[in-house]
């Protein structure tokens, strides 16, 4: 064998070698989810551990289903990870939904429907399974609701094959259709199924005996909360904070849990991770399409109503953050849950705080303002129907100082006093140490009206962009009348536009940002005041304001 054979043939065996060991089958392992943050609209952030990696290269067997650019592991240096499709066990949650998997490789006896002047037929073996098991699709992240026509992004025909195969024992293979089976008849069916699923290939050396933590965000794990003020004596009431958690992820098992409020923005919500099972070049290009249209069309990223408290970086290998929290983080705030197990498809609810705090009960009335952005006036602007109060109900209600260490979230609210239910109401975001007020049903025996009308005499005329307008003064008049035989506290909030001249009461003005589009400053009146039984008060006021002719 001359030098350049020699060469050649150590190239070769070198490239064989490095051959067979690359496509040597990685052992597998499983990856249980050990940490949860849940979002109030259907996302959590998942955290997902290896105790002790068996390899320096190993499959992940979870199909998971990231949102792009959440992805994250750690140890991260030197980290390469493949998404590789194998085969695997999965369990069989419909087993009417792929009859082959569900009776693979298990005797049966096959009663086929008559058809016409044929028979019934019965066919008995094995049955087989002809090619290789169907792909697992699990469910893409929610879309954003910009698609139109057919089959949305990620979203597969039902799972199985319209044919069946059994092989006899004198080794014939008998095929039919499924639509013809009338009935089969096996000692059991099969408790996992087979299928063709993505899972990710690690591959970094010296991981070996290590530890490997990933996270990622997902859709189908959240939370829903909600409030009750119990009204007590001496102006006292308890609040209390319950979350149900609904799991359509995946089971979980001692996985600690937190609860997530504030407005994250995430742009890539509704995107797949390329790495995630079930994706394809398609369906991420769809999606990354449908993102880019929601963003020109003005749609919010945002994941809805959600300070930082408690950090899941535990540690320097924490695969959320490679780095100890900041302590910055005001206005995302996470809850401590503890730990739940909890099997896909279950809901669980748990209180999650108490409180109690002084309180006082009062009527609001808020009054709109019906001027548009040209200062003219429309009674009707806005009503659904035209039904209504057009100058707002007045509502009784009770105020009191958020008494919890950590803002109270958007989410319902209901209102007890001992065993009697006084209403439900929607309470907003509350800051901790800030006032609260919350409707409880609206008030009758407290009424109010308000009359304007504008001042005659000469109109000054005004030119803003080409259009004329007119400067009128108007004069109103809020009237409250008490029909109680106890005294009312009263929250007026009259909205008008224009220029306010003058108001009785001394009540409290403010501009509001609404009218940024408007000729006219949009401005807010509050007026608190006592209302004694079986009294009446007037509170006039004055204002300009520019009506476009």
């Amino acid at each position: 064998m001359n030098p350049i054979q020699k060469w050649l043939s150590s190239v070769f065996l070198a490239g064989s070698a490095l051959f067979a060991a690359a496509s040597a089958e990685a052992p597998a392992v499983k990856a249980p989810v050990t940490r949860v943050a849940l979002f109030k609209n259907g996302y959590a952030l998942v955290v997902r551990e290896v105790a002790s990696a068996p390899a320096d290269r190993f499959l992940l067997d979870e199909s998971i289903v990231p949102i792009h650019g959440t992805l994250w592991f750690a140890p991260g240096d030197g980290l390469s990870v493949t998404g590789v499709s194998r085969s695997g066990k999965v369990p069989n949650r419909n087993p009417f939904a792929d009859l082959t998997a569900s009776y693979e490789n298990l005797d049966v006896t096959v009663t086929l429907k008559s058809s016409g002047s044929e028979a019934s037929r019965i066919i008995t073996g094995t049955l087989v399974r002809l090619g290789e098991p169907p792909s697992a699709v699990p469910p893409l992240p929610q879309q954003p609701s910009v698609w139109h026509g057919g089959r949305s992004p990620g979203e597969t025909a039902a799972q199985g094959t319209g044919f069946l195969a059994v092989r006899q024992k004198d080794g014939r293979l008998v095929t039919f259709r499924a639509s013809e089976v009338a009935s089969i008849e096996s000692t059991g069916i099969n408790s996992e199924i087979r299928e063709q699923k993505r899972m990710l290939l690690v591959n970094r050396a010296g991981m070996a005996g290590k530890p490997l933590v990933f996270s990622y965000l997902a859709h189908g794990l959240t939370w829903a909360p909600a409030y009750r003020i119990a009204l007590g004596p001496e102006a006292k009431l308890r609040i209390d904070q319950s979350a149900t958690i609904i799991n359509d992820l995946e089971d979980l098992k001692d996985a600690e849990i937190s609860f997530v409020s504030g407005f994250p923005n995430l742009q890539y919500a509704g995107v797949a991770s390329p790495l995630a099972s079930g994706m394809t070049f398609q369906t991420f290009s769809q999606q990354l399409n449908q993102m880019e249209y929601a963003r020109l069309n003005g749609q919010p990223c945002v994941l809805g109503q959600v300070v930082m408290k408690n950090s899941f970086a535990r540690n320097e290998t924490a695969a959320v953050s490679p780095l100890p929290e900041s302590g910055a983080s005001e206005d995302i705030h996470f809850t401590s849950g503890g730990k739940v197990s909890l099997a896909k498809g279950d809901v669980s609810y748990r209180t999650l705080a108490e409180a109690t705090a002084d309180y006082e009960r009062l009527v609001e009335w808020e009054i709109p303002d019906w001027r548009n952005e040209w200062g003219v006036l429309e009674r009707n602007f806005n009503r659904p129907n035209g039904d209504g109060n057009p100058d707002g109900d007045l509502w009784d209600a009770v105020r009191f100082r958020n008494p919890f260490p950590s803002p109270i979230t958007s989410a319902p609210i209901e209102i007890v006093d001992g065993e009697k239910l006084l209403g439900q109401s929607t309470i907003q975001w509350v800051n901790p140490g800030d006032d609260a007020l919350v409707r409880i049903t609206k008030a009758l025996t407290v009424s109010g009206n308000r009359i304007e009308t504008e001042v005659p005499g000469k109109r000054e005329l005004i030119t803003i962009g080409g259009w004329n307008y007119r400067c009128p003064v108007v004069e109103g008049t809020v009237t409250l009348r008490n029909f109680r035989s106890n005294a009312a506290k009263v929250v007026v909030k009259l909205r008008f536009s224009g220029e306010l001249l003058s108001a009785d009461g001394s009540p409290k003005s403010r501009l509001l940002e609404t009218g940024v589009y408007s000729v006219n400053p949009r401005r807010e009146l509050v007026w608190e005041l006592t209302l004694e039984p079986r009294k009446e008060v007037a509170l006039p006021y004055r204002y300009r304001v520019l009506v476009r002719d």
